[in-house]
């Protein structure tokens, strides 16, 4: 093996040559925050419509809120936003859930309907009919389906799509009493 200088050495090298390559590979250009272990999608299937989901997810939202996460509910457009807004100020006469309707690093819970989200990584509760490309980022996300053929349709696309991928899934059937 040679001396221990010699070891010393070789490492030195190693390490003047960054271990494998060159300075500029394409490893180092790997962005931010796409490393670490892959998000956690759970699926909350429940009897009713679109309001029933936007209920539902205040509930999760007051869950995560209450144990420390950081929430992005994630919504098709502004109406959406606008009506999930004041679902948060009002779905529980003893609860306020403090949020943002823009991108507030400083704010625990925020709705958006826009491609950027801003610096969340927490929870994404995504009340749109399609899956964003960046949940990914997030530790964990929420997909909801409630009784509307197109969005079970929908769902079980994405289902299959996660689960082809590797994804952790959890279904969670609220249907039944």
């Amino acid at each position: 093996m040679g001396t221990f200088r010699h070891r010393w050495y070789c490492l030195e090298e190693w390490w003047q040559q960054r271990g494998n390559g060159s300075p500029c590979t394409v490893a180092d250009t790997v962005p931010p925050g796409t490393s670490g272990p892959m998000t956690g999608i759970n699926f909350y299937r429940i009897n009713g419509n679109f309001d029933a989901a936007l209920n539902l997810a205040c509930q999760l939202t007051e869950k995560a809120f209450q144990q420390g996460l950081t929430v992005l509910l994630h919504t098709a457009d502004e109406t959406v936003s606008q009506q999930l807004e004041g679902l948060l100020w009002s779905f529980k006469p003893t609860t306020f859930l403090p949020h943002e309707c823009e991108h507030n690093p400083k704010e625990k819970v925020s709705i958006c309907h826009h491609d950027d989200p801003g610096d969340h990584h927490g929870l994404l509760i995504n009340l749109d009919p399609t899956t964003p490309d960046w949940f990914t980022r997030f530790e964990k996300a929420v997909e909801i389906v409630y009784d509307d053929q197109q969005i079970i349709e929908q769902k079980r696309e994405r289902f299959s799509f996660y689960k082809s991928r590797g994804y952790p899934l959890n279904y969670h059937d609220l249907t039944k009493p």
